[in-house]
């Protein structure tokens, strides 16, 4: 009988509730700052590179470029973005952040730090770099199976 012979023994379908709960833990916490953790990834990559575009914040985020676009959106009716067409791309838009963003970064990275440190206590590092091979051995898979391969 194989290890995975059932849809309760896949990968996805085990891990997949380990994700949710981690990213409905974020969401909790960053609640009163009036964000979700989706919108928090965009911005902390624009954080990271102001200027930044779509398709950029898409490859770094894993995510589609509607749902960047989306997103994006929502970050703008907040006013926590700007969007300024690219001189290289007048179909495309730079990104940068609101002064705002800046103080909201400084309050909200310590919160997914200290998340990300309550989650893993208890585990060495070992364990640690044991599960980033792990996964990465899994997306390598995914990125073959989807013809994408990522570098």
């Amino acid at each position: 009988m194989s290890r995975y012979s059932s849809p309760e023994q896949s990968i996805g379908f085990k891990y997949a509730n380990t994700f949710r709960r981690i990213s409905n833990l974020f969401a909790s916490r960053l609640k009163p700052f009036g964000i979700t953790p989706e919108q928090w990834t965009v911005l902390y990559q624009i954080h990271l590179e102001e200027g930044i575009n779509q398709k950029q914040i898409s490859l770094r985020t894993d995510k589609d470029q509607p749902t960047i676009t989306r997103i994006l959106d929502v970050l703008d009716k907040k006013e926590l973005i700007q969007r300024k067409v690219d001189p290289s791309d007048r179909r495309a838009f730079l990104i940068f952040e609101s002064p705002i963003v800046k103080k909201l970064m400084e309050d909200t990275i310590p919160v997914e730090v200290g998340l990300n440190k309550e989650i893993i206590d208890g585990i060495t590092d070992e364990q640690l770099e044991c599960l980033h091979q792990v996964l990465m051995q899994i997306q390598h898979n995914i990125d073959t199976l989807e013809g994408t391969r990522k570098l």
